[in-house]
């Protein structure tokens, strides 16, 4: 599960004794690891929350938002930015390092350069990588993490997959191999999950295809999305 720190599962800050019990009840109700992070990468918000699910009984996975390009060393975002962040998140304890690309801007060749220079940093760290395939490059950026010494990275069903869901595992599974045991019973969900989305279509975001401005506005799909119903809401339409 995704957990924001002191913000939980939601949009506010919440008590303390709030985000602890509700960390608690949900190692209960089964789940097994918490994706901890803070969306501006603040390190003090996430040690709270890291805290909460360690004391949970949970696996704690610190992540690192992904934005810009690591390949652009005038940026702010630049390689020493996220090792200093995942310097930190070790030292916190991490039982996972989590690189959260959320808007699918991580590009094949900053995946490699980024993932390797983590590997060398933390070599007993496992790193786990996430992206949204928005621009059409997913699946070659996971490839490439893969490589770079990623030891697990996100994938979505074929039918659920793509635009600004996670690249479809079907293409992990041609590019890599071994991602999907039993093709048979894969391709069976896949058939049940594309009939199921097909009742929900009417709710459909309208973004059925790749969409390569987000390198200009780097803004994530559910961002976007919510911009979009809150104009429609004030009457500004597109």
């Amino acid at each position: 599960m995704l957990l924001r720190g002191a913000n939980a599962v939601g949009y506010t800050s919440y008590a303390d004794n709030t985000v602890k019990e509700f960390c608690k009840e949900a190692v209960r109700e089964g789940i097994d690891i918490f994706r901890v992070f803070d969306s501006l990468n603040y390190i003090e918000n996430m040690k709270f929350g890291i805290e909460a699910a360690r004391e949970a009984g949970g696996v704690v996975e610190a992540t690192i938002c992904y934005t810009g390009d690591v390949l652009d060393t005038n940026s702010k975002y630049n390689m020493l930015y996220y090792v200093n962040k995942a310097r930190e998140l070790v030292a916190c304890g991490t039982d996972i390092l989590g690189i959260k690309d959320m808007a699918g801007l991580m590009r094949p060749e900053a995946a490699t350069m980024l993932i390797g220079t983590l590997r060398k940093e933390f070599p007993d760290v496992p790193i786990h990588v996430h992206t949204h395939d928005t621009a059409g490059t997913g699946a070659a950026s996971m490839l490439a993490a893969v490589k770079a010494g990623a030891d697990i990275v996100d994938g979505s069903i074929d039918c659920l997959s793509n635009a600004t869901s996670q690249p479809a595992l079907g293409t992990l599974d041609a590019l890599m191999g071994h991602i999907i045991p039993d093709k048979e019973l894969y391709g069976k969900v896949n058939d049940y999950w594309m009939g199921a989305r097909k009742l929900y279509a009417p709710f459909e975001t309208g973004t059925m295809a790749s969409a390569t401005d987000v390198y200009v506005h780097e803004m994530p799909g559910g961002q976007v999305t919510n911009l979009r119903f809150q104009a429609e809401a004030v009457g500004l339409g597109d």
